[in-house]
């Protein structure tokens, strides 16, 4: 799994490549955790080019998303297609992480929060 950081309108984006499972879930993980401790609460998390996606990993997302919001932050996931969807579904995951058809609704989404705040 490669991972590749943008900022986007002050933003961080994670865009995963390859697949995220037991074997490498644990980075993903150190980067959000690295993100939520120098203050950055809200991110997009891009899965474009993720075509699997094992239980460990959106166990992370999940976790993730739980931890930021103690600090009134956000996670918001984008680009899930394939089998990726699949699994989100039937776990649902749907229910409990925000999904976005791509990086830019995912952005407009948060924007959109920090005006209601």
């Amino acid at each position: 799994m490669l991972i590749h950081e943008t900022i986007i309108d002050s933003i961080p984006v994670i865009a995963l490549e390859g697949e995220v499972d037991l074997y490498n879930a644990k980075e993903l993980k150190d980067i959000l955790d690295s993100k939520i401790k120098t203050q950055q609460y809200e991110i997009v998390v891009n899965l474009a080019k993720v075509p699997f996606m094992d239980s460990s990993g959106i166990g992370t997302l999940v976790t993730a998303m739980y931890k930021l919001k103690k600090y009134h932050g956000n996670l918001k996931v984008c680009n899930v297609h394939g089998s990726v969807a699949k699994v989100f579904k039937l776990t649902g995951m749907e229910s409990h992480l925000e999904v976005f058809a791509d990086e830019a609704a995912a952005i407009r989404a948060i924007i959109k929060e920090r005006d209601i705040d």
